[in-house]
């Protein structure tokens, strides 16, 4: 009797299934570039919404009081920018409970500097805990000069408050120190004597928007400045290891409630191991600008995004700065922006025209 065949099945060789195998790892490997831009973008979004909403903040504290907030207050009581605007942010609760007669770093205000609020956070900065803890350097004082830095960290801050562009910064861009060069002229200076240029915001004015006649649309208010209160340093964002109390930076924003969250741009190298510094005018008093020799403004230092996050522009995004302006709008500064077109943004009465950007 004969048996009926069975039909052969046929399989994949050896070569076909290296072959599928190959065209898929082709396919993930085209993919995945694209799926990581687009949470990039996602992140970059929310990083422009985080500075739009500190901008409404902002505002809103304007419209109630008349001028913009100082950048810190340390006569009489102990407060930040953000402090000030924490009823406005919806932070009521958290800023009824802070002693403004202590300091920000006091133990008695470590649970609330210790919050985190995720408008201050730009998600594509790293986490808290790829962060240096200030907690873990030991004898380490506070920029109020408090010696028991928060054991826990103290809540995080990737945006900054500008208060202004240093001398510096032009001397060491190579346009030398006239005015006619790109230089703001001596007699808008933050103040006699000093030697940066105000952005929107002051340390120690009271601003109205009237002040801003360089017009809100022109003048930068907050930048991003993130990773700290770790020590990142060059456009690779290296976290500098082995801190301690002598060389621990940046001193200015170890957290969101620091008094000195803000800070002047004044360049730097590359590696961001030199900051530019610029001494006062003098002879004083005479409404000249401000001295800088090669011997305080070293040469080389010439970069002003992604060199150092102490207190320069840093950020997380390739190719640039999300920067808020004082009309409340939100700009991406690309990284290869003049040197005179980013003075003039930065300035709030230099009288100058800002190029594009």
């Amino acid at each position: 009797m004969l048996r009926s065949k069975k039909p052969l099945t046929r399989g994949f060789t050896l070569i076909e299934l290296l072959v599928v195998i190959a065209i898929i790892a082709v396919l993930i490997a085209l993919l995945l570039p694209a799926v990581q831009q687009a949470r990039e973008a996602a992140r970059r979004t929310q990083c422009k919404n985080n500075l739009k909403q500190l901008g409404l903040s902002l505002m809103n504290y304007e419209s109630t009081t008349g001028v913009f907030p100082y950048e810190k207050c340390t006569t009489g009581v102990n407060q930040n920018w953000i402090q000030m605007v924490l009823p406005y942010m919806d932070q009521a609760p958290l800023y009824n409970q802070f002693n403004f007669n202590l300091s920000w770093a006091d133990p008695s205000q470590w649970t609330l500097t210790a919050t985190n609020l995720p408008m201050l956070v730009c998600p594509s900065a790293p986490s808290k805990g790829s962060r240096t803890n200030p907690a873990g350097i030991t004898g380490l004082l506070s920029p109020d000069g408090v010696n028991v830095p928060n054991p826990q960290g103290f809540g995080i801050c990737d945006y900054m408050a500008l208060s202004g562009v240093r001398f510096s910064l032009y001397y060491q861009g190579n346009l030398g120190p006239a005015p006619s060069y790109g230089c703001p002229p001596a007699a808008v200076l933050s103040i006699p004597d000093d030697n940066r240029w105000a952005c929107a915001m002051h340390s120690t004015l009271a601003t109205k928007i009237r002040d801003i006649t360089d017009g809100t649309s022109n003048t930068m208010m907050i930048c991003e400045t993130a990773g700290r209160p770790g020590l990142f340093r060059g456009p690779n964002r290296i976290l500098v290891q082995g801190l301690t109390s002598a060389n621990f930076a940046p001193k200015d924003g170890w957290g969101w409630a620091d008094t000195g969250n803000s800070g002047a741009i004044d360049g730097a190298t590359a590696d961001g191991t030199i900051i530019n510094s610029a001494n006062k005018p003098s002879p004083k008093g005479q409404g000249l600008l401000p001295t800088c020799t090669a011997a305080v403004c070293p040469p080389g230092a010439t970069e002003f995004f992604a060199a150092v996050n102490d207190s320069e522009m840093y950020s997380w995004h390739t190719g640039g700065n999300q920067v808020l302006f004082a009309d409340g709008s939100v700009h991406f500064i690309n990284q290869n922006i003049s040197l005179q077109t980013l003075g003039a943004l930065l300035t709030r009465q230099g009288g100058d025209i800002p190029g594009d950007y």
